[in-house]
């Protein structure tokens, strides 16, 4: 292993201030994703992985049909505290990356 990965691992955390804006391009974020999608090992190296990457009005546009499906199938006594998780975790982000 190289040394730049272990100390990758070593100092990762789990940033929970989720915004709307990104250090890095839209560019660079596809970029990352292409490359862990393609060097991710895969059951018999099939590489069946598949990825959405949603930016901008894309995303934006995902959080608001999923809310409305959800509305539909989650008991209404629930539904206030699923809304609140998605508009303050999920809705709020940069962008949505699907895997399949």
């Amino acid at each position: 292993m190289t040394k730049n990965f272990k100390e990758a691992v070593k100092h990762r955390r789990s940033y929970y201030n989720i915004t709307n804006s990104s250090p890095i391009s839209d560019n660079e974020i596809k970029e990352i994703i292409d490359f862990a999608v393609t060097n991710v090992p895969s059951a018999f190296n099939s590489q069946s992985t598949r990825v959405v990457l949603l930016l901008g009005e894309n995303h934006k546009k995902f959080w608001v049909i999923t809310k409305e499906a959800l509305r539909v199938i989650v008991p209404a006594e629930a539904f206030e505290k699923t809304l609140a998780k998605i508009n303050t975790s999920f809705d709020c982000g940069y962008g949505t990356i699907l895997f399949y």
